[in-house]
């Protein structure tokens, strides 16, 4: 007798059913960076401006920072299988739309913003959703491992989608890999259709007596006063946005930085190993199975302030390259037994609501750092380094120099530092330091109860 899908997960035991998910999310996640990618690429072939390059890059990220927080309660309170689909549904058919546009010769740069910030406001939805997913379809001890892999699947879509894209886009367009992203999110759709996940306590998720409007911005409240009210993970939510707030200035200026003493062929090797070092990050945690403590966090949070240093110190491919390494080899580790950590000690019916809020605040560091890192370099820290100018003696013999590129490489130096010194409060501050000790674990939820 043949079986459905379905009925096969069912005889599947929870890791393998969860390890099914992930490679269903992992898959629609690669869609979508090499349909980012593209449409992006696309877009400064056409027009060659680079202000409408960024507008895309931005629409692509914003909407995940604005509408995630107001989404938390649809994470708690509703199927998290239909809410995952809705979300790939609702991200594929915005693709559609652009790719019908653009075969009609009728995509306007308006339409296309607007059906790309679309789309990634369905697909905002995916990373508290399958964050809970995770924390209830996996048993307790093997949750690092399981974030292990949640941060692999980044690590493939960070080194992989640029280079699939370079090959694929001369050869079957901007249209085939529009084509790929749908076929993506229909293969998370069969898996989400096949796989079973538990169900959150009723009695955590009831439903708010409000508006639409008014108990998303009820939802955001809950989950920022949760946050707030527990000195521990507020302590670590700052942490992980300076931490947001650095790779985002890192991203926009390791460019400038690198072609200021050498040319693309170094920059594109600077890239490769900053992808290798997080790829490496998520094998590690995929060997070790990731510590869970505090201490784990800190101490890589550290490691990467350090590595920021390191990457500053001289205008050099070797040294910019390791440090370039360094700071994403930490990336996976720090996410991973951070999130480990959330997911012990949020009850699960009010995760959705928190791990929005948590994610939207520290993530939003990032567009705002790319706003800030194009004045800071031209306007403070260029400037200050400058052949000629009263504080490059001084500041110099920190950096290598001066003249070009030494400015941002002071930056990178005084980011680092600004690191170490915000882990070194975190260690002294009891409330972080002891918040597993200081906040009791939330009661695990069975792994029974699983919505067919």
């Amino acid at each position: 007798m043949r079986t459905s899908p379905s009925q096969t997960t069912r005889a599947l035991p929870p890791f393998s059913r969860f390890a099914l998910l992930w490679l269903g999310q992992t898959v629609s996640g690669m869609g979508s960076h090499l349909n980012g990618f593209g449409l992006s690429v696309w877009m400064y072939e056409h027009t060659r401006s680079t202000s409408l390059y960024s507008l895309i890059a931005l629409a692509a990220f914003a909407p995940g920072v604005l509408v995630a927080p107001l989404l938390g309660g649809m994470v708690d309170r509703h199927d998290l299988r239909k809410v995952m689909m809705l979300g790939h549904a609702g991200g594929a058919v915005c693709t559609v739309l652009i790719a019908l546009l653009l075969v009609l010769d009728r995509l306007s740069v308006g339409a296309l913003l607007a059906l790309v910030a679309a789309g990634a406001a369905f697909n905002s939805v995916q990373r508290p959703a399958f964050a809970k997913a995770t924390t209830l379809m996996v048993e307790p001890e093997r949750l690092p491992r399981a974030n292990g892999l949640m941060q692999l699947g980044l690590a493939m879509g960070y080194i992989l989608a640029p280079l699939l894209s370079g090959v694929l886009l001369p050869r079957i367009g901007v249209t085939g890999l529009l084509t790929i992203d749908v076929i993506a999110a229909a293969l998370s759709l069969a898996v989400l259709q096949a796989v079973r996940i538990p169900s959150a306590p009723l009695e955590e998720a009831a439903p708010v007596k409000a508006s639409l409007g008014g108990r998303a911005l009820q939802d955001a409240g809950v989950g920022w006063r949760f946050i707030r009210e527990r000195p521990g993970l507020l302590g670590l939510h700052v942490l992980l946005t300076l931490m947001s707030f650095n790779l985002g200035l890192l991203q926009v200026l390791v460019t400038p930085l690198v072609m200021s003493f050498s040319d693309v062929r170094t920059l594109g090797a600077v890239m490769t190993a900053g992808g290798l070092g997080m790829l490496a990050g998520s094998l590690l945690l995929l060997a070790w199975g990731g510590a869970r403590g505090v201490w784990t966090v800190l101490g890589f949070v550290l490691l990467q302030g350090l590595c920021m240093g390191l990457g500053a110190s001289r205008a050099s491919a070797w040294g910019v390259g390791a440090g370039a390494f360094g700071v994403l080899f930490t990336v996976p580790v720090i996410m991973s037994c951070n999130q480990t950590l959330w997911q012990r000690k949020v009850p699960t019916g009010l995760q959705g609501r928190v791990f929005a809020v948590h994610a939207a605040l520290s993530g939003g560091a990032i567009p705002v750092a790319y706003l800030l890192s194009g004045p800071l370099a031209d306007h403070v820290f260029e400037p200050m380094l400058a052949v000629g100018s009263p504080l490059a003696s001084t500041l110099g013999a920190w950096v290598g120099g001066t003249g070009p590129g030494r400015g941002i490489a002071l930056c990178f130096l005084l980011l680092g530092a600004a690191t170490v010194l915000l882990v070194a409060t975190c260690a002294l501050l009891p409330s972080v330091r002891r918040v597993e000790q200081a906040l009791p674990d939330a009661p695990p939820d069975p792994l029974s109860g699983l919505t067919s």
